[in-house]
């Protein structure tokens, strides 16, 4: 096994505005209809009634509706001339607007790692953190990212469960990866125990691809990600969690609050990569989402150092491995990568067991209260 090269992958994040896109979240006790948790389909059919309503009370083109959203947040978008827009902030109906944005994290970075096929090994952040253990419930991880590698014969993943939110018909749903980053977090979360590769923190929980980013240079809008962790509220159960390795946005209100409404209304745990910047957590979405189910999760490298890359203070509630991570990638293969998104999925891992515990603080912590390592059983 080569593993002479070690990948770096912290994504791009620069993002660009798209020209008359606009997310338009609504007062929910200002709409005509009362949302039915219970019945996603009906309430999708009621809110865009009401958004072609409402921009039919503006004059404008009931045709430029897009998404509709009625769990993440209340409203929808859509395509609205820049010289019209002031008329909908000001309507009281409207709790704000947010133009919509888009960007890519690049191409996936070449290799060439040879696969592991024979022996299989514990990576050092799996060991770090108690694992691994073995996965006997009834939860699922939603590995929020670029999709997972369908057919790698060291994951359990779930693609009924899955969701792509930039195709409109289900037949055209491409879950797999094209890009490497979600099958590596993937990997570090379940991973199999079965002599064979490497082997994750829970091992065997069914990992289910919600693929925000698409395509070999993974594009994504911050409307498509907002759908994700959307179709999560509706597939997800209590126990559940979803792994967010992506952080680092010029801030967004409306992805802030999609992922805190699907968390607390689902009580399912968000568990979210502080960013790789060495800046401070709170100036990034989603990272400074703090909420009852939320985790962000900065990195730290052997020797329980902190990483020099990784964002930090509140609300960082964990740091967890990112250098160095060995783990599962696309076309069945295996790779070391860097970076929060590396941390945060132990922390995953840890949390569809149960609690999460620590065993002790990060060295050289840039504030004067350290993070605490994440760990799986109390000592």
């Amino acid at each position: 096994m080569a593993e002479d090269q070690e990948l770096s992958l912290f994504p791009n994040y620069d993002t660009e505005l798209i020209e008359n896109q606009y997310i338009i979240v609504l007062h929910e006790n200002k709409i005509s209809f009362k949302l039915n948790p219970d019945d996603y389909e009906g309430s999708q059919v009621l809110m865009r009634k009401e958004a072609t309503d409402f921009l039919i009370s503006h004059k404008l083109d009931p045709e430029v509706v897009d998404r509709t959203f009625t769990f993440a947040l209340t409203g929808f978008t859509a395509k609205i001339d820049k010289e019209r827009i002031q008329d909908v902030i000001n309507d009281p109906r409207v709790k704000y607007v947010e133009q919509d944005r888009m960007g890519m994290l690049g191409k996936k970075p070449k290799n060439e790692e040879d696969p592991i096929v024979s022996t299989q090994v514990i990576p050092w952040g799996v060991e770090r953190v108690g694992g691994p253990f073995q996965y006997r419930g009834r939860n699922s991880v939603f590995v929020v990212d670029t999709g997972i590698d369908l057919d790698h014969p060291d994951l359990n993943v779930d693609e009924k469960k899955g969701f792509d939110p930039y195709q409109e018909k289900k037949k055209d749903w491409n879950l797999d990866d094209e890009h490497g980053h979600g099958t590596h977090v993937a990997g570090t979360i379940a991973a199999l125990d079965n002599h064979y590769g490497v082997v994750g923190v829970a091992a065997g929980v069914p990992v289910v691809p919600v693929k925000i980013f698409t395509g070999p240079r993974a594009a994504y809008t911050y409307s498509g990600m907002i759908a994700g962790i959307e179709h999560i509220g509706v597939r997800g159960i209590p126990g559940d969690v979803a792994n967010l390795s992506f952080g680092g946005f010029d801030s967004s209100t409306a992805l802030d609050e999609a992922v805190l409404n699907v968390s607390e209304k689902r009580r399912i745990w968000m568990v979210i990569a502080a960013g790789n910047s060495a800046l401070t957590a709170d100036s990034f979405s989603p990272a400074r989402v703090n909420g009852k189910y939320t985790i962000t999760v900065s990195a730290f490298q052997r020797g329980d150092i902190f990483a020099s890359f990784s964002h930090f203070g509140p609300p960082i509630k964990f740091s967890a491995p990112g250098v160095g991570i060995l783990s599962t990638w696309i076309n069945a293969r295996y790779v070391n990568s860097t970076g929060t998104s590396m941390a945060a999925p132990h922390v995953a891992g840890l949390r569809v067991l149960g609690d999460v515990y620590t065993n002790g603080y990060v060295l050289r912590y840039p504030l004067s209260v350290p993070d605490p390592i994440a760990f799986g059983k109390p000592e």
